[in-house]
């Protein structure tokens, strides 16, 4: 018997909701299932047309806006089969993709992802972005190593019931801030208790970059909530070398050095901001 697998997807941004569950359903084997959580208000007209886009979906409204990490963890706590893949709402999966998922997790992985590609759809990239910043789009560098991330990979729900681990909700993204980390730091904590991972280096999928993430505020932005994530799970130190490190692989010469320390300085910033936030609210 195939294993059956529940893709999961959670999302505030209903339209692009809509096209994932289409593209979702074509992906799914004749066992599996497809959970959409809408992280966000919509009316009754909205959520009758998202209720419509597929049969085999079944759909979740938080009825606002309470972030990835509860959405995650919602979907964790209504999947109707053990093994959950998650993709983002904005990723484009091949069928092989989801197959390679479900064969990973039949070898004994309690945790797989694959690789993310960055899609431009046809945009050049700006001085600005080089491979060392792809990361701030949820994609990986084309050439270093992958790793597990949120965009793409797959869960054994009950293995990390039994290790009490789940989303961290002081990390991931509400609404329109853009923290981080609560995908990553599941994987390390679940590594840490033994859990099995596996990367699927050679198994990528398509990450849909829209105009508006090329601009250097969004990347800017993105480093800054970086830095606060950071703070928010304990890894300063290691978070920023981390960081210094990605944003200077992005090739040889003067333009690296420039953008690393560019965006290393919203990184501190966003560690600053953080600390002292932290800070202020101890009694």
């Amino acid at each position: 018997m195939t294993l059956p697998l529940t893709l999961a997807v959670c999302s505030n941004r209903p339209r692009q909701l809509r096209a994932a569950l289409l593209r979702f359903g074509h992906l799914l084997g004749p066992d599996d299932q497809l959970l959409a959580v809408v992280d966000t208000t919509v009316d009754a007209a909205t959520a009758h047309s998202l209720a419509q886009t597929t049969p085999r979906a079944a759909l979740l409204f938080n009825r606002a806006t309470v972030g990835l990490s509860y959405s995650r963890n919602l979907a964790l706590k209504e999947a109707p089969t053990r093994h959950v893949v998650f993709l983002d709402d904005d990723i484009v999966p091949a069928a092989s993709a989801v197959e390679d998922l479900r064969a990973a997790l039949e070898a004994g992985a309690h945790v797989a992802g694959t690789r993310i590609t960055a899609d431009l759809q046809g945009r050049r990239a700006p001085w600005w972005l080089t491979d060392g910043q792809l990361h701030y789009l949820g994609s990986h560098h084309p050439a270093r190593p992958a790793s597990i991330w949120g965009g793409c990979f797959a869960v054994d729900r009950d293995h990390a019931r039994l290790l009490g681990i789940d989303f961290d909700s002081r990390l991931g993204r509400v609404g329109t801030n853009l923290a981080s980390a609560e995908d990553t730091t599941l994987v390390r904590q679940l590594a840490a208790l033994g859990a099995t991972t596996t990367v699927l280096h050679d198994t990528q999928v398509h990450h849909l970059i829209p105009t508006r993430r090329l601009r250097v505020g969004y990347l800017l932005r993105r480093a800054y909530w970086q830095g606060r994530s950071e703070v928010r799970r304990g890894t300063v130190a290691t978070g920023l070398h981390k960081e210094w490190a990605r944003n200077r692989s992005g090739g040889r010469g003067l333009r690296p050095a420039v953008l690393a320390a560019l965006y290393t300085s919203a990184v501190l910033t966003g560690i600053g901001h953080e600390l002292l936030d932290q800070a202020r609210r101890r009694p």
